[in-house]
This record gives structure tokens, sequence and C-alpha cells, in this order.
């Protein structure tokens, strides 16, 4: 198992900083906090998302306010994870070019397999 990164730890030990500032019910006390930061580093980086400091780091902070802003009790991990915004879209790849060639090699392959398999083309009995 990998260790977490310092993005990780830099994202959770913030956002956990601003949740324990709200003083919720079941909130660790103050000498528990370090271990407390630490079981949810472990925890979360171990948490089947594969995090990228590029597509997650705002997520995490996003997920943190979510919890400060709805949580009326000291949340756990899982908790985090189900207020975390969904990633951001990544583009799509340009379709691939394809010649004049290529697209007519294509049509004629396809027009063989619907020969093959005796399927009748609709588009020449609507005509």
């Amino acid at each position: 198992m990998s260790q977490p990164a310092q993005w990780f730890r830099d994202e959770i030990t913030t956002g956990l900083a601003r949740l324990l500032v709200l003083r919720l019910p079941s909130a660790p006390w103050e000498d528990e906090a370090a271990y407390t930061q630490q079981t949810w580093i472990d925890t979360l980086w171990q948490a089947p998302v594969g995090w990228d400091p590029e597509l997650d780091a705002g997520r995490l902070r996003a997920g943190f306010a979510r919890l400060a802003r709805e949580a009326d009790r000291w949340p756990v991990p899982r908790q985090l994870l189900e207020a975390l915004p969904s990633r951001p879209q990544q583009p799509r790849l340009a379709k691939p070019p394809m010649s004049e060639a290529q697209r007519r090699r294509n049509q004629q392959r396809m027009a063989e397999m619907v020969r093959e398999l005796g399927i009748s083309s609709r588009r020449k009995e609507n005509r």
C-alpha cells in the first residue's frame, strides 16, 4: 500500500482543522486530534478512488465545506466520501481522422456482414 501523498495529507489536515473549530458533538478532544487526523488520512487514502491532486484537491475542500454546513455531529470518513462532488468531466478525445478510402472499405464490409447475416436493409424497402 502506498503512502498518502503530501497534498492529500494537507487537504485532510486542513479540512479536519476547520471541522474541529465547529465543536460538533462527538468531536475528538484536542489531545486526540493528531490520531484522528492520521486515522482519516489512512482510511481515506485506501478508499477505491485513485486520488489525483488535479482532480481531487478541490473536491476534498468542497466535501469538507459541505460537512461543515450540514453535519450536526462529528462525521466519520465515509461521510466525507459521500459529500464529495463528482469529478469534473475529462475532455473527450476527438474522433480519429478517417480517409474516404477507409470510410468506403468500412461501408463495404458492413454491407457484406449484413448480407452474410441475411438482414434486409429498411432504407431500400422504404424508398
